[in-house]
């Protein structure tokens, strides 16, 4: 990614939040909160409950509260900021809610598992800047319009992507104003891809052990390494330098009682990112030519359990 041209911050304008469940409702709510624009795109039921009830977010990092904000089952303006955070299992449906003509010229944030949906972003939305993102918070939908984060942490690392500067670094102000870490980066295959090593692991391995972090990195470290270590093999052979140990450390100083997203809707009976992240990663390992035994056995399994449910 070539270097970005410097320039004073600009305000990120209008922001639509298409998706506001545990992560996109968060950062709606915060935004909000602190005086921003924002509209949030849901599916019908959940529109209309935001619109009459507002979001009510129950947050470690950012307190108790309540906030109105406009809520639409299609967007019908103009953004000058596009939040995507669905679940993978619902981002082809979700896209459909905000026609691309009205994210022309928009920063989009992805704030979404794996790497595969970038493509599919900038295919969607070739008017508009896509930039790599991820975001590291447990945060969780209880009901509609209500969001319970619980980590010690919500933090977000975004990518320049080639977009304005000042654009961006203007995004990124708004996002810490409203209470929300962020670190901006000029590579954005390494923000997707340092989140997708730990996550993928945590996720596979926690699901299918059925246990926290904390259970999971004393009982199946052998697995966690492993999946991380395959991680860091397949982004080598396509030049994106990884740290497995970084990664290690991370899982170590996580909250022992936490539980990826992954596990959690596995105990809700919710359908899988499984194939944006596992399916994403074997697909990668085939293109480049590197084994992934224990990503596989780990895919297959889970994979199993969900045709039998």
């Amino acid at each position: 990614m070539s270097a970005h041209t410097p320039g004073p911050a600009v305000e990120p304008g209008r922001v639509t939040v298409l998706a506001p469940g545990g992560v996109g409702g968060l950062v709606a709510g915060a935004l909000a909160r602190d005086g921003r624009a924002v509209t949030v795109v849901a599916t019908e039921p959940t529109a209309d409950h935001i619109a009459a009830h507002g979001l009510r977010v129950e947050s470690a990092v950012l307190g108790d509260f309540r906030v109105d904000v406009p809520a639409v089952p299609a967007a019908a303006e103009a953004a000058d900021v596009l939040v995507v955070a669905p679940k993978a299992t619902a981002l082809e449906e979700a896209l459909k809610r905000v026609p691309a003509h009205l994210a022309a010229g928009a920063l989009v944030l992805p704030l979404l598992n794996g790497f595969e949906h970038m493509e599919l972003l900038r295919s969607r939305y070739p008017g508009a800047h896509v930039l790599g993102a991820a975001i590291r918070v447990e945060s969780t939908r209880t009901e509609s319009g209500r969001i319970e984060q619980t980590s010690p942490f919500a933090a977000l690392d975004i990518a320049y992507s080639g977009a304005p500067a000042p654009r961006v670094e203007g995004l990124a102000a708004a996002l810490r104003s409203a209470g929300l870490q962020v670190r901006l980066s000029e590579d954005e295959d390494g923000v997707l891809w340092r989140k997708f090593q730990f996550l993928l692991g945590t996720a596979l391995v926690c699901t299918h052990h059925g246990s926290d972090i904390g259970t999971a990195r004393t009982e199946r470290r052998d697995a966690l390494v492993a999946v991380a270590a395959e991680v860091e093999a397949v982004a080598a052979a396509g030049g994106i330098i990884l740290d497995t140990e970084r990664v290690l450390d991370m899982v170590e100083a996580a909250p022992p009682a936490t539980k990826p997203s992954m596990l959690r809707d596995r105990e809700a009976g919710r359908p899988l990112e499984l194939d944006a992240l596992g399916g994403a990663l074997l697909r990668a390992a085939q293109r480049a030519g590197v084994a992934v035994p224990v990503v596989e056995r780990l895919v297959a399994d889970l994979r199993r359990v969900g045709a039998a449910g």
